[in-house]
């Protein structure tokens, strides 16, 4: 049989430069007029380019259920890996005589050629290159353009809830939002972004995709909702908005800070556009105690710990009222009454809780004091 091969080219990478449906077509027309066998193959294709195979054959109108063909393993590429990749065609043709040995590989076809094995190669025509190299470039122009991408981040400091005690302090509550601030501009600093207050409690911060993705592990560890969950006695809504421009990234963003709001508080939101938006990333269901300055304050003035303040404050925003019994918060705290009546008197000392009633919690027995805490 009179085994002709195509033409030797320099040796290109073929993991970077992918053959194509034309360049095996015209690989097994040849073999075919120089009398092999295409029904059985022998091949060191790599897996990415096996369906390509497959598309060939049903392009040339060959049935593949009468198509066998043989895979070679996958050899680690180094200095024996011309000599084992011959040593697996030598055996497929002691295997099977009529079988066509087809590599991509051009040491392996020039050293099986000096041995008169018979080998065919499979170069990568100039039109591949031309191709790959227009989806490489093409690729790397959407990659730059993806990491440079303008990304806004809309972050609104929650509404206080009706019945906490920073709602009748007007200074307080304006400590409380330049301490939330510090906190947003602390973030902005880390993702090298610019912050626009809108107003004393909305901000937004540009910054770019690639950035806010390596300092957020890709928005799984979001830490400016976790610093301010930590360190503060607020909640906040974030919203983070993609777009082709800076407009359309802020009006994106401003629909995920409204899903975050309604979400409770706490909630991060990612809108790429209207119908492709993903949250909450950072759900704070269950979110742990706030400590701020404004309970070390009032720790300093009655000796009671900022643990258990903010456990307090927690107690009074959960159930939406800011009016207790002392059996009720010490059952709500799980400590003992001797304890809790010792708080509440060192609260009632400095202005922080008074009675306002009583009510009796069980028949026949006394009424218990109605505490209301102003903390």
């Amino acid at each position: 049989m009179n085994y002709t091969t195509s033409k030797i080219t320099p040796t290109i990478p073929w993991d970077i430069i992918p053959r194509t449906n034309a360049s095996l077509l015209q690989l097994l027309f040849k073999a075919a007029l120089n009398g092999h066998n295409v029904y059985k193959i022998a091949t060191d294709i790599p897996m990415s380019e096996r369906e390509i195979l497959h598309d060939a054959y049903q392009e040339a109108g060959i049935d593949s259920s009468k198509i066998t063909i043989t895979y070679a393993p996958p050899y680690t590429f180094d200095e024996t890996f011309s000599s084992h990749m011959k040593e697996y065609y030598y055996r497929c043709r002691q295997q099977q005589k009529d079988v066509t040995c087809i590599t991509i590989f051009s040491d392996v076809y020039r050293q099986l050629k000096a041995e008169h094995f018979p080998i065919l190669f499979l170069f990568t025509s100039l039109p591949d290159i031309c191709n790959s190299i227009q989806k490489t470039h093409a690729d790397f122009l959407l990659q730059a353009s993806r990491e440079s991408q303008l990304v806004i981040i809309y972050a609104a400091i929650d509404e206080i809830n009706d019945y906490s005690p920073l709602t009748a302090d007007e200074y307080q509550m304006t400590l409380e939002n330049l301490n939330v601030a510090k906190y947003i501009y602390a973030f902005a600093q880390k993702i090298q972004g610019a912050v626009f207050p809108v107003t004393e409690r909305e901000f937004l911060i540009f910054s770019t995709r690639s950035i806010i993705e390596n300092k957020t592990d890709k928005f799984h560890r979001f830490s400016l909702i976790e610093e301010i969950q930590k360190n503060t006695a607020s909640t906040i809504s974030v919203g983070i908005g993609f777009g082709k421009t800076a407009l359309e990234a802020k009006h994106h963003a401003r629909i995920g800070v409204k899903r975050a709001w309604k979400s409770g508080g706490n909630q991060l939101f990612l809108v790429y556009d209207k119908n492709t938006v993903r949250g909450p990333i950072n759900p704070a269901s269950d979110p742990s105690l706030n400590i701020s300055d404004h309970f070390l304050s009032i720790s300093s003035k009655t000796g009671i710990s900022a643990f258990t303040l903010g456990q307090i404050h927690k107690i009074i925003t959960e159930h939406g009222k800011n009016e207790f019994t002392a059996s009720e918060i010490s059952d709500l705290l799980n400590i003992s009454a001797r304890s809790i009546s010792r708080t509440i008197l060192k609260l009632m000392d400095a202005g922080y809780c008074f009675e306002v009633g009583r009510k009796f919690q069980h028949q026949g027995g006394r009424p218990s004091r109605i505490l209301r805490f102003t903390l």
